[in-house]
């Protein structure tokens, strides 16, 4: 479609399999819906409700840390969308680029901006030193933006995102999402009403949150269909294989295992991922699961502090041997200071005894 390539398709991702806070899917979803019906309304008077700011062009949402992608999976089945992805950090990315991919989209469909963040250490922002980027000197940090947009070819700037997001050849009636590591790396004009309208905090996993996760990973005789050969001879052999190895639950005890599993995960301490990747190791252990989370909580906990420890180390070395790199250099300057003396004074002394004799 225009100078969009079709990079494939997937299956659709339940929304049931995505946990949030409560209400915040329910509210997302219901947004988009109310959006999608009226187009024309919104056009028509230009007007914002509910959230913040939003124009008659488009629905703006910005998803901050982990599982982002995987609810506007979820979205865009829910909601029958395609997704249009651009990657503004890709090489040869410029504003003239950008601008004919932003005015190239169908209206009804969602258009994915992933990591903003990481096109803000290259030229998108108003000044280099606004971009959250590690601190370096102004010299250094101009040199090496320089340099690096020499060597991709990426010269996007922020006027040319501002005006591809809501400028004259913006298309209209699309859903934008955009998703960041590093709010604080975004500028202000980017950040405010009109242009991101609704902003979503994903943080580390809370206790609502893992007690929904645990109830989507396994199975309950409740929502799960008896798989006898009779009534499964349509089904593919290896999901019937997939859902033999996991044991069945009743509803009662689901709820249960789902309450003491997250009775024992602690509040906003670990990522959704990790419980996700913990419950699958155990797929086919719901009880065994339960009774050895707190152990595999200690040992996240000693991972994390052992990485964390690593890095301080890391960091400490590369601190040390700048330290001493600089030492060695203002060392060298001196001495070839001192040379440049010694050699202006012995040249003196040679004159003179030049014109002694």
């Amino acid at each position: 479609y225009g100078y969009w390539r079709y990079n494939g398709s997937r299956q659709k991702r339940p929304l049931s399999s995505i946990v949030l806070e409560p209400g915040v899917k329910d509210m997302i979803v219901a947004d988009c819906k109310d959006f999608l019906r009226s187009e024309d309304w919104y056009a028509e008077r230009g007007m914002l409700i509910l959230y913040a700011a939003r124009t008659a062009e488009d629905t703006s949402f910005t998803l901050h840390s982990s599982g982002k992608t995987s609810l506007i999976h979820a979205l865009a089945g829910e909601l029958g969308l395609d997704i249009y992805v651009v990657s503004l950090s890709a090489k040869g990315m410029n504003d003239t680029m950008l601008m004919n991919l932003m005015g190239r989209i169908p209206q009804r469909c969602i258009l994915l901006l992933e990591d903003l963040d990481a096109a803000f250490t290259r030229s998108v922002t108003r000044d280099s030193t606004s971009t959250g980027v590690p601190t370096t000197t102004k010299t250094t940090s101009s040199s090496l933006l320089t340099t690096t947009t020499e060597n991709d070819g990426n010269s996007l700037s922020l006027s040319g995102l501002l005006n591809a997001l809501d400028g004259v050849a913006a298309s209209e009636g699309r859903l934008l999402f955009a998703t960041t590591n590093h709010i604080d790396r975004l500028d202000e004009a980017l950040r405010r009403p009109g242009r991101m309208d609704v902003w979503i905090n994903f943080k580390h996993a809370t206790k609502y949150q893992a007690e929904g996760i645990f109830k989507c990973f396994f199975p309950s005789s409740d929502t799960t269909p008896a798989t006898t050969e009779s009534e499964s001879t349509d089904a593919p052999k290896n999901k019937r294989k997939y859902y033999a190895s996991m044991p069945v639950l009743s509803a009662e005890e689901l709820a249960t295992l789902a309450k003491q599993f997250a009775d024992k995960i602690p509040e906003n301490e670990l990522s959704v991922a990790s419980l996700q990747g913990y419950l699958l190791k155990n797929k086919s252990r719901p009880r065994e699961c339960v009774e050895e989370v707190t152990e595999w909580i200690r040992t996240e906990r000693e991972t994390r502090e052992r990485l964390k420890k690593e890095k301080e180390e890391k960091e400490a070395k590369e601190k040390a041997e700048a330290e001493l790199a600089k030492q060695k250099k203002e060392v060298t300057a001196s001495l070839m200071l001192i040379l440049q003396k010694l050699t202006a004074l012995t040249e003196r002394y040679r004159r003179r005894r030049r014109k002694g004799e």
